[in-house]
């Protein structure tokens, strides 16, 4: 494919500063709506005339927090297969996904929390996913801010139907630029010649909107932007032109480009970086409305008539009165001070004293919290924020009425689900491809085995596979409470069958201990290890799976003086089930070799040490029947000692891959 040449990349940026402005220009009044939406919910300031009262009621933070409560779950991706071969693949490059999106790495979950809050302001949340090779794998989903993000006025709800979108204030170091091998070195040299060495991460006309929401925090950030080196403010475009997709990446002011290049040679799935999910859906409109629009006027409104009670009782504590200076001469005098006189001419004029002062009244404001309870409770049936969902139900409220409950929040909220849902279908593909892509070293992988946990490779062949997988989303407010409702109506049906001999006859009691564990909250891999036969032996299978991962890496482990036959049979497993490369298939069966002896005699000692314990109980217990006299034999190697079964597991290897046994170490 022939390098974009200069002139041409030239022409498509002009095309891709006029699609940023008129991007930037259609969603203004959008934009200042959503402001409307942040200043109630971190505290406007209202403006009233001084002695008035302006005091802001936290009505769209409780309902923003609340809201936030309630879709908070984080999501889950499990990749599925539609070919059998591929199972493991499947298993391993979800167990990728879940390192790559934990919490010490990628911090997705966090980031999933920070875009539903911006979803509740602008009714939109918008991710950024890419993955990078050098000089090592990573895997990068960021959160996009909606003040940032433009795309096609009219190119609808599916961002992937967008002929151009793109992302303002991304900020690159002037060692980020000329160090970089993706960008170009002329086009790098121009603009720096062009906009000369700033050290201020400001942009100058375009970053007053997202100035006022830090304004809103009593923070200012216009004039404190000093970062202590040289840096550019660019924009990151994406257009589609005559047919074919590219990616951009311009300074606005000067119109210079850094990179052009065709979006394949970028992402090879070609997909757009970006992808969102909307609280209210529009097949035509990409700005949609937010939560948060519904609540303001409501907010605004209970704001009025708090204020409006507090001034009523303002007049009424400390309300204007009228004198008659026929009777009171001195006007200050009647100003309350303790112990204080005035003095009045009441009965010179012929008239009470009682006469010389007029009281203006107001009448006391009825209803204003029955009005605001009102609206409290109208919003929250109609957003699904009800007393109930915060948290504050009758506490003699019956479990089926709460599940019930419960299923309605979620139900109401599922709404937004949908949308999300599809969101985060799109950033699983996404993230497949960044592995196909990117992955050029093993990745070590934790899964849920036989035995529990345990450790896998994934390897760079497999993960080219990795977009042609199922994926499937697990987790959500709606879920969360269809899973409570299933869990318990499957708690209700096992007990059922153990209660019926007939019934439970008929069910595999290994599946019956695992469901009942599973209803206990129990996690698969523990439920794994309490069904293996050797749950315990947890340490000492550890201790195997840390001596895998250092061979994995070639590196000696140390002779573990502790070993038995499960450290040895573990090692053995894993070298023969899974597919390891020669040399480390050699290093595992040498290391485990190494160990038959020490194993042999721990196994003996324990054997004694039982003999002897059960000898001192004695035969009343039913522990042994060993006479005195006899005394304590230490046991022979027996068939199902570790010796044999070492032999068998090395013979059973061996017939597996046809090679023969390495050397002990």
């Amino acid at each position: 494919m022939p390098k974009i040449t200069t002139t041409f990349a030239d022409k498509l940026t002009t095309i891709a500063l006029k699609q940023f402005r008129a991007g930037f220009d259609f969603k203004k009044s959008r934009m200042e709506e959503i402001r409307k939406n942040e200043e109630f919910y971190y505290g406007r300031n209202i403006k009233v005339p001084k002695g008035r009262f302006g005091v802001p009621l936290p009505t769209m933070s409780g309902f923003v927090d609340t809201l936030m409560s309630k879709i908070d779950d984080p999501p889950t991706i499990k990749y599925g297969y539609t070919d059998m071969a591929d199972l493991k693949i499947a298993q391993k490059v979800t167990a990728a996904w879940a390192k790559d999106s934990s919490s010490v790495k990628g911090k997705w979950n966090q980031k999933d929390r920070w875009a539903k809050k911006q979803a509740c302001f602008s009714g939109r949340a918008t991710f950024k996913y890419f993955a990078e090779s050098d000089p090592r794998y990573r895997s990068v989903l960021e959160v996009v801010d909606y003040e940032d993000f433009v795309c096609e006025p009219a190119g609808g709800g599916n961002l992937e139907e967008h002929l151009f979108l793109g992302q303002d204030n991304i900020f690159k170091t002037k060692d980020n630029l000329e160090s970089g091998e993706q960008y170009s070195k002329e086009q790098v040299t121009k603009l720096i010649a062009a906009t000369g060495d700033k050290d201020f991460k400001k942009n100058e006309n375009l970053w007053k909107g997202k100035e006022k929401r830090y304004q809103l925090l009593g923070l200012d950030i216009g004039n404190n932007t000093y970062v202590g080196q040289s840096i550019f403010k660019l924009i990151e475009w994406g257009m589609e032109y005559e047919g074919k997709r590219y990616y951009l990446l311009f300074d606005y002011i000067t119109g210079t480009w850094v990179r052009c290049e065709e979006l394949v040679d970028v992402f090879e799935s070609e997909l757009w970086p970006w992808a969102s999910w909307a609280t209210h859906e529009d097949a035509f409109v990409f700005w949609t409305k937010a939560p948060c629009d519904d609540v303001r006027p409501v907010a605004d409104a209970i704001d009025t008539l708090f204020n409006q009670a507090l001034e009523n009782r303002n007049k009424r504590n400390m309300g204007m009165r009228a004198y008659d200076p026929d009777i009171f001469k001195d006007p200050s005098e009647l100003e309350w001070r303790p112990n204080g006189l005035a003095a009045g001419s009441a009965s010179v004029k012929g008239k009470t004293l009682a006469q010389g002062i007029y009281e203006f009244r107001t009448d006391e404001i009825t209803g204003t919290i029955d009005m605001v309870a009102f609206m409290d409770s109208y919003i929250g049936r109609k957003s699904g924020i009800t007393p109930e969902s915060q948290g504050v139900a009758d506490k003699d409220q019956k479990v089926g009425i709460y599940f019930g409950s419960l299923q309605q929040v979620a139900d109401r909220l599922g709404l937004y689900n949908k949308s999300y849902r599809e969101c985060w279908e799109e950033e699983g593909l996404r993230y497949a491809w960044g592995l196909k892509e990117h992955l050029n070293e093993k990745m070590l992988v934790k899964m849920v085995g036989e035995q529990g946990v345990e450790w896998n490779e994934l390897v760079e062949g497999e993960a080219k596979k990795a977009p042609d997988l199922d994926i499937e989303i697990t987790g959500g407010a709606a879920e969360v409470a269809a899973n409570e409702m299933k869990k318990k109506e499957r708690s209700e049906s096992l007990l059922l069958m153990v209660k019926r001999p007939d019934l439970s006859a008929r069910i595999n009691p290994d599946w019956l201990v695992q469901e009942i564990l599973k209803q206990g909250s129990w996690e698969d891999a523990e439920v794994k290890m309490a069904m293996s036969k050797e749950s315990g032996n947890l340490e000492i299978l550890a201790e195997a799976s840390e001596a895998i991962q250092q061979i994995m890496k070639g590196e000696t482990p140390k002779i573990n003086r502790g070993a038995n036959t499960s450290f040895i049979q573990k090692i053995m497993d894993f070298a023969v089930d899974k597919d390891v490369e020669m040399d480390v298939y050699k290093g595992l069966m040498s290391y485990a070799q190494a160990h038959i002896e020490i194993a042999m005699g721990n196994m003996r000692r324990s054997a004694t040490a039982l003999q002897i314990q059960r000898a001192e109980q004695g035969p009343e217990q039913g522990q042994s029947t060993v006479s005195p006299a006899e005394g304590v034999r230490t046991p022979e190697p027996t068939p199902g000692t570790p010796g044999e079964a070492i032999g068998k597991g090395l013979e059973k290897s061996n017939m597996l891959t046809g090679q023969s046994p390495a050397p002990a170490v």
